[in-house]
C-alpha cells in the first residue's frame, strides 16, 4: 500500500515544484501543489482549509512541505485523510521561528503592505531584522505572496488539530533560516542546508521512503 499512497508536497514561500525535482523523479505517487493567491487577511489556518479542497485526493494520503510549506501542510493535514505529515527544514510550532522573525509580529499585524513598506525603507537606509537578500525580494511588487506568507507565519498559532498530526521531521544541521537549535527533528542531515530536498536529495528521498514504509506497516 505504501507505494500507492498519494504524497502531496508544498514548497517554500519563494519556491516552486523545482525544489522537489529529485523527489518527483523518485516517487511516481508524489505531486507538488502550486501555491494559490491568498485572500486578504487570510491566516495560515484559513489558507490551508481552502487549499484542502483543491488537493484532496479522496483517499488516505501523506502531506508535507519544505520550510513555510511544512507549516501549511500541518494545518492542511486535519482537513484530509492524512496518514502522516513530512516536514523538511520546517517547524512543528511557532517556537521554531528564530527571534528575528518573531520580532516582525507588530509589523505583520498591520498586513503585507506594511511589511512591503518596511522592506523598501530598509533597502534604502540599510539595516533590517531580515537578511539583505530577503529585504530586496520583499520590496519587489511581484513578491506579494512572500509578504503575505511572512505575515501569516509570524502570526501563526498551531491549531489543536494540527498538534495531533503524526509528524516526521528531517532537518539540516547547517540550516541558517530555521536553525536546528530551535527544531525537534527525527533525522538530522549533517551539513544540510535549508533547501534540503535540493541540496541533500538522497537523504530526503531515503527519509520519504522510510515514512512510506512506516505508514504501510501501520495500515
Amino acid at each position: 500500500m505504501g507505494e500507492s499512497v498519494p504524497i502531496i508536497l508544498l514548497s517554500g514561500m519563494a519556491a516552486d515544484e523545482r525544489l522537489f525535482e529529485s523527489q518527483l523523479a523518485a516517487f511516481p505517487n508524489l505531486r507538488v501543489q502550486p501555491w494559490v493567491p491568498p485572500l486578504p487577511g487570510e491566516s495560515v489556518r484559513g489558507y490551508a482549509a481552502r487549499l484542502a479542497k483543491l488537493v484532496d485526493p479522496g483517499c488516505p494520503c501523506i502531506v508535507g512541505g519544505a520550510s513555510f510549506g511544512g507549516v501549511v501542510a500541518l494545518e492542511l493535514a486535519p482537513h484530509l485523510s492524512t496518514l502522516a505529515c513530512i516536514l523538511m527544514g520546517s517547524i512543528r510550532s511557532p517556537s521554531g521561528l528564530p527571534k528575528r522573525w518573531r520580532l516582525l509580529q507588530p509589523v505583520a499585524m498591520l498586513g503585507p503592505d506594511a511589511l512591503g513598506l518596511l522592506a523598501e525603507l530598509s533597502a534604502r537606509i540599510g539595516g533590517s531584522l531580515l537578511s539583505p537578500g530577503t529585504v530586496r525580494r520583499l520590496a519587489r511588487p511581484e513578491a506579494a505572496f512572500v509578504r503575505w506568507a511572512i505575515c501569516a507565519v509570524v502570526q501563526w498559532r498551531a491549531s489543536p488539530a494540527a498538534r495531533r498530526v503524526r509528524v516526521f521531521h528531517i532537518h539540516g544541521a547547517a540550516d541558517r533560516v530555521l536553525p536546528i537549535a530551535l527544531a525537534r527533528p527525527d533525522v538530522v542531515v549533517s551539513g544540510g542546508a535549508h533547501a534540503l530536498s535540493l541540496f541533500s536529495p538522497s537523504a530526503v528521498n531515503e527519509f520519504v521512503a522510510r515514512v512510506m514504509r512506516t505508514v504501510a506497516d501501520a495500515t
